[in-house]
């Protein structure tokens, strides 16, 4: 356990309000009315002093990105532990990204704002950090893709390469909950439940790969419901409802007959933790 002195834990809790401070600045007035004016008066740190932890204001949005991302990092990690074949592990990453998306969205939003232009102005410090965290989110997919390869689950002979899957796939699913956050499916298009729609588009995609076993040769639904059980039981009670492993199909699989007379409240979204 590592011992801070008087002096380091004073830093360390003038950053962490400072963070905070920026959090709430960010997500209630968007990037552009998140100043560093705005994040010293209502920290109570001379400006001066904010500078001294942040070279900018794009700096304090990667490092408020970078907390964010070390949550889904470790969200993603569980649903890639699941022990199955890769098409179920990388079932797993996406009930894990469903997860986060919908149990933190304010913590997606960050995540998301964090693109290249604001780097240009970032320390090169958390550049780095936000590039290494970014490789690793990938590299994670990538691994999933590679061993579906190896155990002859995927062919990526020819023009179907490891690398043009895993773009295709994390472009589906970053792309797709960004589009979310917009409002654009709900408002635009009427989608009832985009995640749904993403989930049923990645399974298109996987099976137009020919990714085994293909969506109409397994019980999918069993499948989430287990990854829900075993690597996000916590999570899941939390957004779903207790024993409602089925997600928002409730306690039942959505394809087998309810026992008379059980019915379930529909499940409603938990706020999220400061």
């Amino acid at each position: 356990m590592i011992v801070l002195s008087r002096k380091q834990r004073e830093i360390r809790e003038r950053e962490e309000r400072i963070l905070a401070v920026a959090q709430e600045a960010i997500l209630t007035d968007g990037y552009f009315g998140m100043t560093m004016a705005r994040i010293s008066a209502a920290s109570d740190c001379p400006t001066g002093t904010v500078y001294q932890h942040f070279a900018s204001k794009e700096d304090v949005v990667l490092a408020l990105a970078l907390r964010c991302h070390d949550v889904r990092l470790e969200m993603l990690q569980r649903g890639a532990s699941f022990a199955g074949r890769p098409r179920e592990r990388m079932a797993g990453v996406g009930e894990a990204v469903a997860l986060f998306a919908r149990l933190y969205p304010d913590k997606s939003r960050i995540i998301h704002s964090a693109g290249l232009p604001l780097r240009e102005k970032a320390g090169p410090a958390r550049v780095e950090a936000m590039e290494r965290a970014e490789r690793e989110t990938v590299g994670l997919l990538r691994s999933i893709v590679q061993d579906a390869v190896d155990r002859g689950d995927l062919d990526a002979s020819g023009d179907q390469r490891v690398e043009r899957i895993t773009f295709v796939l994390a472009s589906l699913v970053d792309g797709g909950y960004a589009l979310v956050e917009n409002g654009i499916p709900q408002n635009l298009l009427g989608l009832v439940n985009p995640g749904h729609e993403l989930w049923r588009a990645y399974n298109t995609l996987a099976d137009a790969y020919g990714w085994q076993p293909l969506l109409a040769e397994m019980d999918w639904e069993e499948t989430l419901a287990a990854v829900r059980r075993t690597r996000f039981p916590e999570e899941a009670q939390r957004l779903y409802g207790r024993g409602c492993w089925y997600g928002d199909h409730g306690r039942h699989h959505p394809g087998r007959p309810r026992s008379a007379g059980t019915r379930r409240a529909p499940a409603r979204a938990p706020r999220e933790p400061s």
